[in-house]
């Protein structure tokens, strides 16, 4: 629909183009008279060439100073800047269309043949010339070519009865000729124009919507973090209370109560972790090292990890896997997580018959097929599968199903990895999923390392006792959440000391608490602290290193990368005991490691000194 806006963005690009293009058409019409000029000189008098010259010089001197006063006005033009334009063009298209329409009056004043064969030429030039130059604005075009072609018609109309009727005619050609191609030009041009306008307008509507579907997105991620970060903080709370409590309930008829109990708090356990997997993939802190590696190996663990639930649901679970030699590119951990993912899902969706996961060997690569006999896919759903949180047939959400992010992390696993994964499917007909990886030269067996006596030794931390007696200090503004620490902690034997921030945890120190060994602290704490800063005051004051470990329950990425790049141990809220348990006894036994090892060195240096 043509409104006023648009008919003012065609005003003003009209002004642009006549303006882009007027120094040549100014230099052309001023050579023009001049050529004119000189063919001309003495058959026509004197007085007439330089006066007739004179006014286009005049003319091309307006031209000139319009152009360079007001080009850059024009190149974003206001309406106003717009209508003063085309008052300038208009005066000078009148008076050079007037200026060649007083030469074309020559042959009925100077009857000669050389003024005949000079002027009609040039006169077709200059207005086969203004048509495609000014065709652009037709009110332009007509304000030039009438008085051009108009006074020459009546010059030639006034030469001898002879060459009157020819010369009549070719200009009256000439006019029509010239009309149809300006208005030619002219519909060219308007239909250029409108495409541009239309293209703009279509990709200013697509920007926008860019900008609200990213806005959209940063809201969801936002909502997310902060979603994700609340319901982990009791879930966390949840799990560390639930596990001090649980030995202390040791008659039978309780057991399958906890059992019960533990299976639900490891199933939100999940779904929480694939949230945050999908974060930490878009947050790009899951560090990628593709190297050689064996494949059977990864097939080998998946086979020994799914086979037994295949086989408690009834299924039968097959491998086809590829030979001993056969070495791939690629991230092992990654690349198992894919096909994890791959068979956990064909053994969830599948009721009755086999999953198979089977390897073909294709030029330069290997195809490992995850194939199963379940219901089946539409084909008009294959795209949508690999969307975060959905999920074909689990419109009841039934949380035993998941949640959906399976296979949106295999998606952003295999753009990761560049292992692209396709989908054979139809209703009732299974599903078959091929992840594609380059193969790679088996790299020689390195030779077998000699056992160390150091690792051959049993580690400090092998039993729950381990960690009897060692000092930890905990930084956490949730009060239930230290209480469960507190219980925790106690229940192993540690020495125990906790704060809400690290000032207070200061002051604690201060007044005798023991130095700790290892610092756990909440990564999101009040006043704006993070975790990380809290750590390195508490490292500043003891003044040696100490390990910390951040707790994080935010899925955001920003906030993920901050927490990656500190240089401290990250959990993940809700974090299991048990791995809460592995992980200090893997920094206290690096840390005391680190201390001897340092009190070698200077003891080495003393006895040499």
């Amino acid at each position: 629909m043509r409104d006023d806006a648009w008919t003012a963005r065609m005003r003003a690009e009209q002004a642009r183009l006549i303006y882009r293009n007027y120094p040549f058409t100014l230099s052309a019409n001023l050579g023009l008279c001049l050529l004119v000029a000189a063919a001309l000189r003495g058959t026509v008098p004197p007085a007439f060439l330089i006066a007739w010259c004179a006014a286009g010089a005049a003319l091309t001197a307006k031209g000139v100073w319009d152009y360079l006063h007001h080009r850059l006005l024009v190149s974003t033009p206001a309406p106003q800047d717009v209508d003063a334009a085309q008052q300038r063009f208009a005066l000078i298209a009148w008076g050079t269309g007037i200026l060649w329409g007083a030469a074309g009056l020559a042959p009925s004043l100077v009857p000669a043949n050389q003024v005949q064969q000079v002027l009609f030429p040039a006169i077709t030039g200059m207005a086969f010339g203004g048509a495609a130059f000014l065709s652009t604005d037709r009110r332009l075009f007509y304000g030039y070519i009438v008085p051009m072609l108009g006074l020459t018609l009546l010059g030639v109309a006034g030469m001898e009865p002879g060459a009157r009727v020819l010369f009549v005619s070719l200009t009256l050609a000439l006019a029509f000729a010239t009309l149809a191609f300006a208005h030619n030009v002219h519909a060219m041009i308007e239909r250029s124009l409108t495409l541009r306008f239309e293209n703009m307008d279509l990709i200013d509507a697509l920007r926008l919507q860019k900008e609200q579907a990213d806005y959209t997105n940063l809201s969801k991620s936002r909502f997310l973090a902060a979603a994700s970060h609340d319901l982990r903080q009791p879930m966390h709370a949840l799990g560390l209370l639930f596990e001090s409590l649980r030995p202390r309930i040791d008659d039978a008829a309780s057991q399958p109560l906890l059992l019960s109990i533990t299976a639900t708090i490891h199933t939100l356990e999940e779904q929480f972790n694939a949230l945050l997997d999908i974060s930490k993939l878009d947050a790009g802190v899951i560090p990628c090292e593709v190297q050689p590696m064996a494949l059977w190996r990864t097939l080998a663990r998946i086979e020994a990890e799914f086979a037994p639930v295949a086989e408690r649901k009834g299924l039968r679970f097959a491998l086809h896997g590829p030979g001993p030699g056969t070495t791939v590119r690629s991230d092992a951990a990654l690349l198992d997580r894919m096909l994890r993912n791959l068979v956990s899902n064909a053994i969830q969706h599948t009721q009755r018959g086999t999953v198979l996961v089977a390897c073909r060997a294709r030029a330069g690569a290997v195809c490992i097929e995850v194939r199963d006999s379940g219901p089946g896919i539409a084909p008009a759903l294959h795209r949508e599968i690999f969307q975060e949180f959905y999920q074909v047939q689990n419109t009841e959400r039934d949380r035993s199903h998941g949640v959906g992010l399976g296979l949106a992390i295999v998606d952003r696993l295999s753009r990761m990895l560049d292992h692209p994964v396709s989908l054979r499917s139809a209703p009732g007909c299974g599903s078959t999923f091929t992840v594609t990886v380059p193969v790679c030269p088996a790299a020689p067996a390195a030779p077998a390392a000699a056992p160390d006596a150091r690792a051959a030794a049993p580690l400090p931390g092998t039993g729950l006792q381990s960690l009897r007696g060692r000092s930890i200090a905990a930084i956490d503004d949730d009060p239930i959440v230290l209480e469960g620490m507190r219980q925790l902690f106690e229940h192993w034997g540690c020495t125990w000391t906790a704060a809400a921030s690290a000032d207070e945890l200061l002051d604690r120190l201060r007044a005798g608490a023991p130095l700790p060994e290892v610092v756990i602290s909440d990564y999101r704490l009040r006043g704006g602290e993070n975790g990380a800063q809290a750590i390195a005051k508490v490292v500043q004051f003891c003044g040696r290193p100490v390990p910390g470990i951040l707790v994080t329950g935010d899925t955001a990425p920003e906030r993920l990368r901050e927490a990656q790049d500190s240089g401290h141990a990250v959990l993940h809220k809700p974090v299991r005991p048990g791995k809460l348990r592995a992980l200090l006894l893997h920094l206290l036994d690096r840390s005391a490691t680190a201390t001897a090892t340092a009190t070698e060195t200077a003891m080495t240096t003393t006895t040499k000194t």
